[in-house]
């Protein structure tokens, strides 16, 4: 490996580690095209690509995601019980889409960038349009910041959408578990982004799990672990520091303008994603 090479993935993971941290997405929507681009220029095998993207992809999505939910734990934004109910209930639908994934031979590296190019399209509109959290003592947050009831199906219902996200994109589901919490929880934004990080904890990790179970027999690289490369703790590592970083910016700075700069980003990545897989 260059140091070119080292340094790009570490600071994709730092970058990846403050996104997690300010908006609540895991990271895994700037770990994933890194690895994408990373297992491609190494020499993968065109039908492995797709697979091992996705299982490390998520295996960084859990680190960077359980740095973050344990700062927002400490802030007083997360849930517990929401995250439990819906990253428990992710499960059924991490097993059918991994299976689906990992066996099935149309879907291929040109599948895989089509699909995320058009969730990551997805990210960038949702931080364009996100609104502001109204200030601390104002009538409008505190009106918002009734819950609605958490009923059961629900809960099944948008952890079984963002286990499917996640184990098709490695991601973990945050572009999911962040408006659903705040439209339909009615959430305040703060603790939208922290509960969804924490569910990612759990999401992510059944994901990995799952793809790392599936290639245990696979001819996958020495580094490997079934479909989950231990070279993506380059990744991984520097968002552990990072995600603080985006917490605290998330709770204290005017966030906006940071979403717009990111929305620009994730589009810009989408659109090249999409450019590349109609050249394939």
């Amino acid at each position: 490996m260059g140091w070119m090479q080292l340094l790009i993935l570490l600071g994709a993971g730092a970058a990846a580690g403050f996104v997690a941290g300010l908006a609540g997405i895991g990271g895994g929507v700037l770990f994933t095209p890194v690895l994408l681009v990373y297992f491609q220029q190494i020499g993968i095998a065109p039908a492995l690509v797709p697979k091992l993207t996705i299982g490390s992809g998520l295996a960084c999505t859990f680190i960077a995601a359980l740095a973050s939910a344990r700062y927002q734990y400490r802030a007083g934004a997360v849930t517990p019980r929401i995250a439990r109910w819906v990253g428990g209930s992710s499960a059924l639908a991490v097993t059918l889409v991994t299976g689906l994934v990992t066996t099935q031979p149309w879907y291929d590296a040109t599948v895989f960038q089509t699909v995320f190019a058009s969730l990551l399209l997805i990210v960038a509109v949702r931080m364009m349009t996100a609104s502001t959290p109204a200030p601390e003592g104002d009538p409008a947050r505190s009106a918002s910041a009734s819950p609605a009831p958490w009923r059961r199906p629900t809960l099944f219902g948008i952890g079984s959408a963002a286990g499917a996200v996640a184990t098709a994109a490695g991601v973990g589901g945050g572009i999911v578990l962040v408006p659903a919490y705040h439209r339909l929880l009615r959430l305040p934004i703060h603790r939208a982004v922290g509960t969804s990080s924490a569910t990612i904890v759990l999401i992510s990790a059944a994901g990995m799990a799952s793809y790392a179970a599936l290639g245990w027999r696979a001819d996958v690289p020495a580094t490997a672990l079934g479909y989950v490369d231990a070279r993506a703790l380059l990744l991984a590592l520097p968002a552990l520091g990072t995600a603080r970083l985006g917490v605290w910016t998330a709770h204290r700075l005017p966030t906006r303008p940071l979403r717009l700069l990111f929305a620009a980003l994730a589009a810009f990545v989408a659109l090249r994603m999409l450019y590349g897989a109609l050249l394939a």
